[in-house]
């Protein structure tokens, strides 16, 4: 029996090969569910590609590009929806046409009535109320073809997605989720956290502050100076948000965080990913980290059942491979000299353990670790594509010193 996965009926060296047009097919399925998509991507590759088929990249970097912009009927009932009948005499100016389209919705440049510049943020309709559907659809077409590493955990991942996908979906909780984050961060001199405008917001728009800068990620090309000031900013804001806020903006997309060349400030955007850590789950994991450095093994086995990592059944196998990816994790700040993230790399090496969780894990991860990789791994390979080489150990030093008080 042929399938979408196999359609000549064989399979060539144990890889997926997809015709182009069941490619076609599945991305058009794909691109109906734009969002519930992506999130399983991003999910699942933990940002990055490496550690997913070639076939779902190139699948996923379609559905991509295919943002389409509402039509004016629909964004008028959006607006009109939201904000009532007469929501443009609320800004002073409004461009009609989106500057950004994005999984869930698009974006416009606006003024207020004063003449301050904003940004508009306008879901889709009927996106919110998909979620679970498109979810459940989504575990239907990923189940037709091998496109996500065996091991993946994928049942977990989709019952996480639906829930991370509400929150999304809810801009009254990114409108608080933005204002706390901006009460952490007052007056740090590395980053900077726009204005929301609530009047000018509901639960399906969001209104905040135009902030000037260019996504992080431009500045490739940069002097070395800038790219590690910039990979070590976004290195201290990840261990903040783990271990002093235990609060996190868990989605690592590099167009996320704008970096001000005057103000050197990076500017955080986006807060519908956001996510609350248990102090259990927060000092344990600072345990973990610290262990890395002393290569206590103990201590990341016994801090990792707390958390709920490992059930304390696995075989020693299964041991080993764990602790090789926390130490992988750790290494960064386990070692004096300034680390190169291009050269040594070594959370790359996690994707060679896959195989072995696959075969010999007993337990899920736990439900933050989904966010936390994402975030950690996100930060890790920012830098690497900045080719950013500093000291990390001292940042973490003086988060667990701070702590440990």
């Amino acid at each position: 029996k042929r399938s979408m996965a196999d359609p000549t009926g064989e399979k060539s060296r144990g890889s997926l090969v997809l015709s182009d047009e069941n490619v076609e097919r599945i991305v058009a399925k794909l691109c109906e569910m734009r969002g519930a998509a992506l999130k399983i991507g991003q999910m699942v590759s933990i940002q990055d590609e490496s550690l997913i088929s070639p076939e779902f990249a190139k699948i996923l970097a379609r559905v991509r590009e295919n943002a389409d912009y509402m039509p004016d009927k629909q964004f008028e009932g959006q607006m009109s929806g939201g904000l009532g009948p007469n929501w443009r005499e609320k800004y002073g100016s409004f461009d009609m046409v989106p500057f950004a389209a994005a999984s869930l919705g698009q974006v416009h440049y606006a003024t207020l009535k004063d003449g301050t510049k904003v940004v508009v943020k306008v879901q889709y309709p009927g996106v919110a109320a998909s979620i679970n559907s498109d979810i459940d659809n989504l575990s239907n077409v990923l189940s037709l073809v091998d496109l996500v590493p065996k091991g993946a955990h994928i049942d977990k991942a989709l019952i996480i997605a639906k829930k991370e996908l509400a929150y999304e979906t809810d801009y009254v909780r990114e409108a608080e989720s933005q204002e706390q984050m901006r009460s952490y961060l007052e007056g740090d001199p590395d980053f900077y956290v726009p204005l929301v405008y609530k009047e000018l917001s509901c639960g399906h728009i969001l209104t905040q502050e135009f902030v000037e800068g260019h996504p992080i990620d431009a500045f490739v090309d940069a002097p070395q100076e800038l790219r590690n000031a910039i990979g070590l900013k976004m290195l201290k804001l990840c261990l903040r948000e783990l271990f002093e806020f235990r609060y996190m903006q868990t989605d690592p997309n590099w167009s996320n965080f704008f970096y001000n060349t005057e103000t050197r400030k990076i500017q955080l955007l986006d807060f519908g990913a956001t996510l609350a850590l248990s102090d259990q789950f927060s000092d344990s994991y600072l345990q973990v980290i610290r262990a890395c450095a002393t290569n206590d093994r103990e201590t990341i086995i016994a801090a990792s059942k707390d958390m709920g990592f490992l059930s304390g059944y696995e075989s020693e196998l299964m041991l080993d491979a764990h602790c090789e990816a926390i130490k992988v994790v750790g290494e960064p700040f386990a070692v004096d000299e300034p680390y190169d993230f291009v050269e040594r790399a070594a959370y790359k090496r996690v994707a060679e353990l896959l195989e072995v969780f696959a075969k010999h894990r007993i337990t899920a991860p736990p439900e933050e670790s989904y966010a936390l990789n994402r975030k950690l791994s996100g930060a890790f390979l920012l830098c690497n594509k900045l080719n950013a080489v500093f000291p990390c150990k001292p940042l973490f030093d003086r988060v667990y010193e701070h702590k440990s008080k």
